[in-house]
């Protein structure tokens, strides 16, 4: 609009310099200049005013159409022809946006616990017209930055600090669920799975306290395979003695069997080394065998 406000008052100077024509006489002619600035000013009045009732909407947009502040209807991507100084335009992005906060609240065990988390949403193209005239263009501070705070402290107290951690799916589902169900109520849609919960944050004795109890829990699992090892060691060694008591037992019963000499031999043999001793026994009143003899009664 400012090249029609210019046009109009060069119009206004070319009739000042008509004026000063007559004034000065044929000594100056000003009536070629005159005559050119009235021409000037209304090529740039009609072009600022056609300029001024083109509006072009951008691709992801709608526009707001006012008549003198008021909602008057929605336009589409593309040229809109409206009327200069009665109509104005309004752009809305329609586009999926991304919004991302922080909100601390309580848990449910009364740990203080910052939530870090995106939202992807988009305006309904449809209903634009209703969201300006009831929230104007700042909908991201006024209506869905508290429905996020909100949402996050009612089901944050729902849960103990460690439950948040186990539960993340749970947690996500249902702030997600609180929000979308919010934000409908002002035409703004939340995208499918559209909520990502990106950190818990906890306080510095809470972290302590988890780091504890981790530590914990893996010098008992230690403890545990430990003595579970020495389990496995002592039935091993069980399992080896009455494995030797056996075999003894049997060996015993097969001495006292008839062909017990057999035994003998074949345990002689197992032993051998070689040479074959004509007689094997000890000093004094020790026991003497007969090997000849065990290798016959063998045969």
């Amino acid at each position: 609009m400012g090249f029609v406000w210019l046009g109009l008052i060069l119009f206004v100077i070319s009739f000042m310099l008509k004026h000063f024509h007559k004034e000065t006489g044929d000594n100056i002619n000003l009536k070629p200049w005159a005559w050119s600035a009235r021409i000037l000013a209304v090529i740039m009045v009609v072009g600022g005013l056609l300029s001024a009732s083109i509006v072009i909407v951008p691709a992801g947009y709608r526009g707001v159409l006012l008549r003198f502040g008021a909602v008057r209807g929605i336009l589409s991507e593309g040229i809109s022809l409206i009327m200069p100084y009665v109509n104005s335009v309004e752009l809305m992005e329609v586009r999926t946006q991304k919004e991302s906060s922080e909100a601390t609240a309580a848990s449910k065990d009364l740990q203080i616990v910052t939530t870090s988390l995106a939202l992807n949403f988009h305006i309904d193209p449809s209903r634009v017209g209703e969201l300006y005239k009831t929230v104007g263009t700042d909908y991201k501070g006024r209506i869905i930055d508290p429905a996020v705070q909100e949402s996050i402290k009612m089901v944050t107290a729902q849960y103990t600090a460690e439950e948040l951690i186990k539960n993340r799916a749970a947690v996500k589902t249902s702030v997600e669920l609180d929000i979308t169900k919010r934000l409908n109520a002002y035409d703004v849609i939340v995208e499918p799975s559209g909520l990502s919960i990106t950190n818990f944050n906890f306080s510095s004795e809470f972290n302590a306290a988890i780091e504890a109890k981790q530590v914990a829990q893996q010098e008992a699992e230690k403890q545990k395979y430990i003595l579970q090892m020495a389990e496995l060691e002592r039935q091993t060694e069980v399992t080896k003695a009455k494995g030797a008591a056996e075999a003894a037992k049997l060996n015993a019963q097969a001495l006292q069997a008839q062909g017990g000499s057999k035994v003998l031999a074949r345990e002689w043999i197992e032993k051998w080394d070689g040479h074959v001793p004509t007689v094997s026994g000890g000093a004094g009143n020790g026991v003497i065998i007969d090997i000849n003899s065990l290798l016959k009664n063998s045969q």
